[in-house]
C-alpha cells in the first residue's frame, strides 16, 4: 500500500519537471481561484470602507492571490463622477470595477463589459432581482450590471400631524392624498404658509422633485423621453403642480422640503429611504410614519426605484476576476453581512437587491414600505441625487418658464423642448 502511495506522488509531480511549473502554479483551493496574482481596483459610492473591506477581506478567504482595492469616491460631485465614468470606462487605464447609478447603464453600454452567461445569465437575473434592475442592466440578451441594493421612493408623514386632523392611515390614492394635503396645511397671516400640507408643486425646493414627476409619468404610462411632449405627460405636469398653484399646499417661500420636515413645517414628503436616514439622525425623537407611494388607478400599480449598480468597464484588464467578485458581492450571504455591518453605524442598511431576500426586512418600519412596492417598480433618467443634472435641469425649466409672469410659451412647447434637452444628454 504504501509502494502505491509514493508511485501516485511521483505521477503527480512529474509533469511539473516537464513541463517547468513549479508548486506556485498550482490552482489555489477555492472558488476557481488562480495562483497568479491579481489586483482589482473599484471605485464605490456611499457605502463605508470599513464596511467594505470586511467583505473584501471574507472574499480572500477563498481568493488570497486577489488584492481589491476600494477607492471610495463619495466626496467627488456626482456629475464630475459620471463624466469620469463615462470617459474612462472605454481606457486602457480604466478602473476594473465602477458604481453607477441605474439610469446610467444603457448610455454606457459600449463601454462596459458584459457578464458571462455562465457568470450570471438574463434569466437567472430577472428570477433574482426586481424588474427596475432587470430593465435597466439586462440589453441585448446581455447582463451589464449587478444592484447590491434597492431604493426608491417612499412617502413619509408626521404621525402627530395626522392626529391633529383625526387622520390614521396614509394615504393610498392621489385624491386622498391631494384631500390630506389641502386639510393639514395650516395658513397665517395674509394666508401665508405657516405648515404646509404636502412638499409637492414646485421644482427649486422639492429635492425630489425629479422623481415625483418621474412616479406620475410612470403611472400615465408615459416613457422618459420619447413620450415627454404627450398629453398624459403634461396632464402630469399639471397635477404636480397645482399642489402649489392651485392648492397652495406649498410653495417657493418654503425650505427644502427635507429641511422643513424635519423642522415639522411640512406633514408629507416624498424621499429615497437614504434620505430618510439623514432626517433621522437630525430628528431622532419625530414621530413620523413611512408608506408606499400613492397610485393613479390602484388594480394597476406603479412605484418609483432609484438605485446604484456595479458594473465592469470594458477598459479593466481583470474582467473575469471583477466578475467573480462582483457576483460574490451579490450574493445573499453578503448582502446580509452588508446590511448587518451597515446597521451597526446607522438606523439601517440600504435594502436588499435579492427578490428572496424581501421577507428579512418585514419587520423593518422604515423598508417594508419601499420594497413592498419594488415589483412593480419604474425608474429612469430623471431621477434626482443621480447625477443626471441635465435632464433634471431640462424639467426644472419647464416650471422656471410657466412660473415667469407674462410667459407667451404654453406646457406643450416647453415639454417639447425638455424632451429634445434629455434626449440629447448622456
Amino acid at each position: 500500500m504504501k509502494s502505491k502511495l509514493v508511485t501516485i506522488a511521483i505521477l503527480l509531480i512529474i509533469p511539473f519537471f516537464l513541463t517547468a511549473c513549479s508548486l506556485a502554479d498550482l490552482p489555489l483551493i477555492g472558488k476557481g481561484s488562480k495562483s497568479k496574482p491579481v489586483t482589482i481596483t473599484m471605485w464605490g459610492l456611499w457605502e463605508n470602507p470599513e464596511v467594505m473591506n470586511t467583505l473584501i477581506s471574507k472574499y480572500k478567504e477563498t481568493h488570497p492571490n486577489v488584492t481589491i482595492n476600494y477607492d471610495d469616491r463619495s466626496v467627488v460631485k456626482l456629475e464630475d463622477y459620471k463624466e469620469t465614468v463615462y470617459t474612462r470606462a472605454g481606457q486602457g487605464d480604466a478602473p476594473d470595477i465602477v458604481v453607477v447609478h441605474n439610469s446610467w447603464i444603457k448610455g454606457l453600454k459600449d463601454t462596459l463589459a458584459p457578464a458571462s452567461k455562465e457568470v450570471f445569465s438574463p434569466q437567472t437575473y430577472s428570477q433574482r432581482f426586481y424588474g427596475a434592475a432587470t430593465t435597466s442592466a439586462v440589453l441585448d440578451d446581455k447582463t451589464y450590471a449587478l444592484p447590491l441594493s434597492y431604493d426608491g421612493l417612499v412617502l413619509v408623514y408626521n404621525k402627530k400631524h395626522f392626529e391633529e386632523i383625526d387622520q390614521r392611515d396614509s394615504p393610498t390614492a392621489w385624491e386622498e392624498f391631494r384631500r390630506l394635503a389641502i386639510a393639514l396645511t395650516i395658513r397665517g397671516e395674509g394666508s401665508k404658509i405657516v405648515r404646509a400640507g404636502a412638499a409637492l408643486g414646485t421644482g427649486n425646493n422639492v429635492d425630489f422633485f425629479g422623481d415625483i414627476l418621474g412616479l406620475m409619468f410612470a403611472q400615465a404610462k408615459v416613457n422618459i423621453p420619447e413620450d415627454l411632449d404627450s398629453k398624459p405627460a403634461q396632464d402630469a405636469v399639471t397635477f404636480y403642480r397645482n399642489f402649489a398653484v392651485e392648492d397652495h399646499v406649498w410653495d417657493e417661500s418654503m425650505p427644502e422640503a427635507s429641511t422643513a420636515f424635519v423642522s415639522e413645517r411640512v406633514s408629507m414628503i416624498f424621499v429615497p429611504t437614504w434620505n430618510l436616514l439623514d432626517i433621522l439622525a437630525a430628528r431622532p425623537d419625530l414621530s413620523l410614519g413611512v408608506a408606499p407611494v400613492p397610485q393613479a388607478i390602484p388594480n394597476e400599480p406603479v412605484s418609483w426605484a432609484s438605485f446604484w449598480m456595479t458594473a465592469v468597464p470594458s477598459g479593466s484588464k481583470n474582467k473575469d476576476a471583477a466578475w467573480d467578485f462582483i457576483k460574490f458581492l451579490s450574493e445573499n450571504d453578503q448582502q446580509l453581512q452588508l446590511f448587518s455591518e451597515a446597521s451597526k453605524n446607522r438606523v439601517y442598511g440600504a435594502a436588499y437587491s435579492a427578490k428572496d431576500l424581501k421577507a428579512q426586512l418585514d419587520g423593518n418600519q422604515y423598508l417594508k414600505p419601499l420594497v413592498s412596492q419594488a415589483e412593480f417598480a419604474s425608474s429612469g433618467r430623471i431621477a434626482s441625487r443621480s447625477g443626471n443634472k441635465s435632464a433634471l435641469e431640462a424639467l426644472k425649466d419647464v416650471f422656471t418658464q410657466l412660473e415667469m409672469a407674462g410667459n407667451s410659451k404654453k406646457i406643450d412647447a416647453l415639454m417639447a423642448e425638455a424632451k429634445e434637452k434629455i434626449t440629447n444628454t448622456k
